[in-house]
């Protein structure tokens, strides 16, 4: 029983390593973005006001602006993978997390930054009712792209305790392919 129990675990150990795959995570400002493989992670600050939430007492509310742009002089392509849960987030750049945000009033602590689809033609013979060839053209999905000094937003408006700038942590994900 003492061994079953002692596999057991281990083998859970050793799933869950498999499974966890991190992030590399940065803190950024909105004077200082990360740079990446030729891909600039940052924000922007929209707006700024100050809130008072009833008895907590007063905030400063941001309108942010969340961007991911392309700067590496050639287009980022992001194909399909398998993972243990299936195929799962495949056109997710970054997540941008708000570490000192309340996320009172209805506001966010984290936004994502996400790639466009990316399609090809396909083409396909088939017979019509009169036996006759035909070919059909279709666009298919394969993966998301980002295009040289293209750039990809989200808004996030957060609230954080009054005196304090946002702090923005991104989380980048790390899995694409570059075409010239």
């Amino acid at each position: 029983m003492k061994y079953r129990l002692l596999r057991l675990v281990l083998f859970l150990g050793l799933c869950l390593s498999f499974v966890a795959q991190g992030q590399p995570a940065y803190d950024i400002t909105d004077k200082q973005p990360a740079q990446l493989n030729g891909l600039e992670y940052g924000y922007s600050i929209r707006n700024e006001s100050k809130k008072d939430i009833g008895s907590k007492g007063t905030f400063n509310r941001y309108e942010m602006t969340v961007y991911v742009t392309n700067k590496s002089g050639c287009t980022k392509l992001f194909f399909p993978r398998q993972t243990t849960f299936g195929l799962q987030n495949q056109d997710l750049l970054a997540n941008f997390d708000c570490v000192n945000a309340t996320g009172a009033r209805l506001t966010s602590k984290t936004t994502t930054v996400r790639a466009r689809p990316f399609l090809v033609p396909y083409s396909t013979s088939t017979k019509n009712a009169e036996g006759k060839e035909v070919i059909s053209t279709v666009q298919v999905q394969a993966g998301h792209m980002l295009e040289n000094g293209e750039t990809v937003v989200n808004h996030i408006v957060v609230i954080v305790p009054q005196g304090e700038a946002p702090s923005i942590r991104v989380r980048v994900q790390t899995s694409e392919t570059s075409i010239r």
